[in-house]
């Protein structure tokens, strides 16, 4: 089995001076006292850590508003999500499309037939897909959808949540980029206490900017909660990644101080999107945009890296074609460098 292909520079083996917008993180990096929190902990990297991450755990439930039994770290949201699948390996599991290609990947490395619900936005489909829910299976919703950013009301996830529990289904509601998403909140996390069939899964990678230290957690019911941390590897999340994501959440304040740059950038590179030829962007609620272009994705991506800029080629999405780039919202002085090789480069 292929595993999906992400984003990044350094996944990719591209070097320091790529202006990366194919990694959808958090604009301003990590906070300042992150980064002094990490320098003063390197001793620690000698050490064995806390194999159950409780401190890191502990805080999240406060930042969550939730109980600490019902909180599980992970090395990123990935591994999460690859232990959902061994949670519920060998069931149907439902996904939307175009979608993030790990879900199904996980899934069908457990066994796990996948089926795929087209849609570009499914606030519009939300009836039409709570239908195709699959009995005894799982159910993948990422929130905001991810690579279009579009948001699907809070009470219509609930919907698919309670059409999956009359079907004996399990629901993930991937929130990963919703701290990142100006405006409305449609998040569910506090409803996972009225909802035993409810994961809900984040990610300090994007709100936080801690990327390369891998921090993601997921909050459901205790008896979900538990299966999976009996399914996390050991020492899964390591001692700086528990440094950084303890020391992130004393400064909440710094996601809404990107998420105001947030709002200012992603209507300035729209309107460069809009007014250019050969590039047709997806209206979006997030802190990416999807686009269509007349070249190909793969080639698009190779013209932008001739400048040192990096693009997410979207063809390795679920339900997507190799036509789609989605570019992530930085800085007015990176998204100008941006705008001003975008148009020539997704020209056919």
């Amino acid at each position: 089995m292929i595993p999906a292909p992400h984003g990044g520079a350094r996944t990719m083996g591209l070097g320091p001076d790529i202006i990366d917008f194919s990694a959808s993180v958090n604009p301003l990096g990590m906070h300042p006292s992150v980064r002094e929190a990490l320098a003063g902990s390197l001793d620690a990297a000698a050490e064995y850590p806390d194999a159950n991450a409780a401190a890191l755990e502990s805080a999240l439930a406060r930042y969550a508003g939730t109980s600490p039994d019902r909180v599980v770290v992970g090395n990123g949201a990935t591994e999460i999500i690859h232990n959902v699948c061994r949670m519920v390996a060998g069931s149907p599991v439902l996904v939307p499309a175009p979608t993030f290609g790990e879900y199904a990947a996980a899934a069908r490395l457990c066994g796990s037939n996948v089926e795929r619900f087209p849609t570009m936005n499914l606030s519009e489909d939300a009836h039409l897909f709570a239908e195709a829910v699959p009995g005894g299976g799982c159910v993948f919703v990422c929130n905001p959808a991810n690579p279009t950013g579009r948001l699907t009301p809070a009470r219509t996830v609930l919907e698919i949540v309670k059409a999956a529990a009359d079907a004996g289904s399990v629901v993930v509601v991937d929130e990963c980029f919703i701290e990142m998403t100006p405006g409305r909140d449609e998040s569910v996390a506090g409803q996972v206490a009225l909802h035993d069939n409810l994961i809900i899964l984040r990610s300090m990678t994007k709100s936080f900017g801690l990327a390369g230290l891998r921090v993601g957690y997921a909050v459901a019911a205790p008896a979900a909660s538990g299966r999976l941390r009996d399914l996390r590897a050991a020492w899964s999340v390591n001692a700086l990644a528990q440094v950084a994501g303890t020391e992130a959440l004393r400064h909440a304040g710094h996601i809404a101080e990107a998420l105001s740059l947030v709002s200012e950038e992603v209507p300035y590179l729209t309107g460069i999107m809009e007014g250019a030829a050969g590039i047709h962007p997806y209206e979006t609620d997030a802190n990416y945009i999807l686009a269509r272009t007349d070249a190909e994705s793969p080639t698009v991506q190779g013209r932008l890296l001739k400048h040192d800029v990096l693009v997410r080629d979207c063809s390795s999405f679920e339900g997507l074609d190799n036509h789609h780039i989605r570019v992530s919202v930085r800085t007015r002085r990176e998204n100008t460098i941006l705008a001003g090789r975008l148009p020539e480069s997704c020209r056919a």
